[in-house]
């Protein structure tokens, strides 16, 4: 289970995927450098490190294959690990993600869209100072990334997050001008993609364009969701997750 970010950690996964336990056996970590894990010289943070420590601790657990779900940031990398450790990855779930970052327009307008403040729009493009920072910046956007918007059950699902503003700021810049976009075709393993209707970062757009570029691809759009579809609509969202992995 590979989490977001940046600079975030598994606690946003843990427990709301849960149920998933019923059809895999689940796994959560958190990335170097991120959550509860070691903190590396930053510049260790690359999607090569990133990938080798997952398939590493595939290789520590004594699994030959592994399913990889990859939510926001974690997709990413687990586009990055399917096109890199291919002989290891049996299924790929890809959660609330997209394959490169160039859609940045399309960002601030579907913000602009769900009513987004000026501090909200300042928050979005500002970079943390220190993890209190980070999570000050946070919270002044969360709104931003669920459909329906609950104080209380943001608090539930991220109130445990371990900010990591150096890991965000390295992630920051291993996504400048990355773009996997052009070897989506390359991916062979059986793909789920799934995303929020009202997801305003990683949209339905972004989830198409996986969608038409891996081949053995199903995609799966909730309509009552944000950037948490397992947080809004579980009901929906385990259906589909597992009635794909019992077809797969």
């Amino acid at each position: 289970m590979m989490h977001g970010g940046l600079g975030g950690d598994h606690t946003c996964l843990h427990p709301w995927l849960d149920p998933l336990g019923d059809v895999m056996h689940l796994l959560y970590y958190d990335h170097r450098g991120n959550g509860r894990s070691g903190r590396p010289p930053s510049e260790t943070i690359t999607f090569e490190r990133l990938c080798a420590d997952a398939d590493a601790l595939r290789d520590h657990l004594g699994f030959e294959k592994v399913a990889v779900l990859g939510y926001s940031f974690g997709g990413c990398i687990a586009l990055e690990y399917a096109l890199r450790y291919p002989e290891h990855l049996s299924h790929l779930i890809l959660l609330s993600t997209t394959p490169n970052f160039e859609h940045g327009d399309e960002i601030e307008g579907n913000a602009r869209r769900k009513g987004a403040t000026q501090e909200q729009l300042e928050a979005l493009d500002a970079s943390a100072q220190d993890d209190a920072d980070m999570w000050r910046l946070w919270k002044v956007i969360e709104p931003l990334y669920f459909h329906d918007y609950d104080e209380d059950l943001a608090e539930h699902v991220m109130g445990n997050t371990i900010t990591s503003a150096y890991a965000a700021e390295a992630g920051d810049a291993i996504l400048e001008g990355w773009d996997l976009a052009p070897r989506l075709g390359e991916i062979s393993a059986p793909t789920l993609i799934v995303v929020g209707e009202d997801d305003f970062v990683c949209p339905p757009s972004q989830a198409k364009i996986m969608h038409e570029g891996i081949p053995n691809s199903e995609l799966v759009v909730l309509e009552e969701s944000g950037h948490l579809p397992h947080v809004e609509q579980p009901e929906a969202f385990f259906e589909a997750v597992e009635g794909w992995v019992e077809r797969n």
